[in-house]
């Protein structure tokens, strides 16, 4: 499946529904998203064949599934727009620009396949500057008539003339979502090469409809249930086919970015999804959401999962660093005045392999989790904060010490090992046991030694603690706790070989958390990720979804 999620940076959607100038369209119809995914890969100096080839793929796949939230739609003003003064730059001398600068790329590329000394490539770019370089016109005031200059003013302000410019009357519908991200879901599964290909076309797209329509967009490896599908609906949306890039194209011939433009389109019915009735409501935790993973380069799988802890460290301080002051306290886990944020907050997850019979423990990646309850301030501040590192790293890069560097990158898409990817840890079950050993919030005592009955009450308390874990992240209280130092899991750790882990307690004195792995079991379906504990923002904790046979004792 390929999944593309686009968030309205400010909040709000501007673009006109088609066949009603006033009003707003809702959702973006997917012809909009592909025609400005083209927009994107054509105005690059040098278009590269690849990202067309990616949307030539996209364009020949079924119309997409959506999922987009309930939006109100503003009050419609009417603003007056002057016209272009033809007086002060002419659609002619427009034209003639245009043009001689289409001349020179194609002079550029020519000579580029020709492998031209690079003297004569430095004067075509010398050229092509100039062309582009409208400041002498702008700063050229000197040559323009008074008179024409007065007139370019709205109603033709202090004008004496008789040709008295008037307003262009204009309408901007818009909406305000109630979550500002909508995501477009296409069953076909493209190759991890066009995956990126299209996710770079993806992160250089800026708008979407109105160029207030500020967005950002990149491919995601979630799966979300749509809330619009194709189908027999009463919702018809233009959405494309083969062919719908060579119709832009056309269509960019007659209108050269000046004229009355059409958006060649597809209509396809659609109908809004609700969710289906189960006899148990499916319960989420304070810790399901949405995951960014970060798969570690092969060279870099050989960290065991005990250094869970120092690699959410970090991880957590490199996208600290690239993030803009101040940070949300839904990122930075803190409030304005210092002290642990009481909300759900991003948490940093390294992925160990766990659950098959071969796996060893190794971390082969990391999740940045984004909980449902993340406020959308918090959440774009994280995303620029890796989109900053991205642009200055290549490939992504944490030193660890005496440990050695960690090379990782972003997953584009779905992933091929399964433990990069959210479904096997975010998956339906009643029975969930510890990939990593969780942190208990409390001290239960002495668990290993003493007599039998002093041991016996401290396990009790371990398992209070655990149900104590669930309540606080929003779950259910389990039917049955099994607390163990053994892993319960194939290739999981057992919990005294984790380095021990300390939090600042009253006075900011550190206090040490005591370390168990649990199993833990409900009387209805709960879906994940479900991380429970002191550690569960740095990686201990992660619970995974198990069938009764799928746990062992060793």
């Amino acid at each position: 499946m390929l999944t593309i999620e686009v968030n309205f940076l400010t909040g709000r959607y501007v673009a006109t529904a088609h066949h009603d100038r006033t009003s707003p369209e809702w959702p973006p119809h997917p012809a909009r998203l592909f025609s400005a995914l083209v927009a994107t890969w054509a105005d690059s100096d040098d278009p590269d064949p690849r990202e067309r080839q990616a949307l030539e793929w996209l364009e020949s796949q079924p119309p997409p599934s959506i999922r987009a939230s309930e939006a109100t739609p503003r009050s419609t003003a009417t603003h007056f727009v002057p016209v272009n003064d033809a007086r002060i730059f002419s659609q002619r001398s427009y034209n003639d620009r245009a043009r001689r600068i289409e001349v020179l790329l194609a002079e550029i590329n020519e000579a580029r396949s020709r492998g031209t000394t690079k003297t004569k490539l430095t004067s075509l770019d010398t050229k092509l500057r100039k062309q582009r370089d409208v400041s002498q016109i702008i700063s050229s005031v000197g040559d323009t008539p008074v008179r024409s200059a007065v007139n370019i003013m709205p109603h033709g302000w202090m004008s004496t003339s008789k040709d008295v410019r008037t307003g262009q009357a204009r309408v901007y519908p818009s909406v305000t979502p109630e979550d500002p991200r909508i995501i477009y879901m296409w069953k076909s599964d493209p190759t991890a090469k066009a995956a990126r290909v299209i996710d770079r076309l993806c992160v250089r797209l800026t708008r979407l409809g109105h160029s207030s329509s500020l967005v950002s967009c990149r491919v995601v490896s979630d799966d979300p249930i749509p809330t619009h599908v194709p189908g027999a609906g009463v919702d018809v949306l233009r959405s494309i086919r083969s062919g719908q890039l060579a119709a832009l194209e056309g269509e960019y011939k007659k209108h050269k970015g000046n004229k009355t433009r059409r958006l060649p389109f597809t209509p396809v019915r659609y109908r809004q999804v609700k969710p289906a009735r189960t006899e148990f409501a499916v319960v989420r935790p304070h810790t399901s959401g949405e995951w960014l993973v970060l798969a570690f380069i092969r060279g870099s799988r050989r960290f065991p999962a005990t250094m869970a802890v120092e690699v959410a460290k970090a991880l957590r301080g490199a996208v600290f660093r690239h993030a803009t002051d101040p940070m949300p306290e839904g990122l930075s886990g803190h409030s304005r005045r210092g002290r642990p944020s009481t909300n759900p907050h991003i948490g940093f997850l390294p992925l160990p392999w766990v659950g098959h019979e071969h796996s060893d423990g190794r971390l082969m990646g990391t999740a940045i989790a984004m909980p449902e309850q993340l406020d959308t301030e918090s959440r774009l501040a994280l995303l620029r904060a890796v989109g900053k590192w991205e642009s200055v790293a290549d490939p992504l890069t944490l030193t660890l010490g005496r440990r050695g560097i960690l090379e990782m990158e972003r997953i584009v898409g779905a992933s091929p090992l399964v433990t990069l990817r959210p479904g096997p840890w975010r998956r339906p079950s009643l029975r969930w046991v510890s990939a990593t050993p969780i942190a208990l919030p409390t001290h239960p005592g002495t668990l290993g030694s003493g007599t039998a009955a002093a041991r016996a009450k401290a396990w009790i308390r371990a398992e209070q603690a655990v149900i104590a874990s669930c309540r606080h992240i929003g779950l259910p209280e389990p039917m049955n706790v099994v607390i163990t130092f053994a892993s319960l899991l194939p290739g999981a750790r057992p919990a005294p070989t984790f380095p021990t882990f300390r939090q600042s307690g009253p006075g900011g004195k550190p206090v040490a958390r005591r370390l168990v792995h649990a199993a833990v079991t409900f009387d209805r379906p709960v879906v994940g990720p479900i991380v429970l504990g002191s550690g569960r923002y740095l990686g201990l904790g992660l619970m995974r979804p198990v069938a009764e046979a799928e746990t062992t004792d060793g």
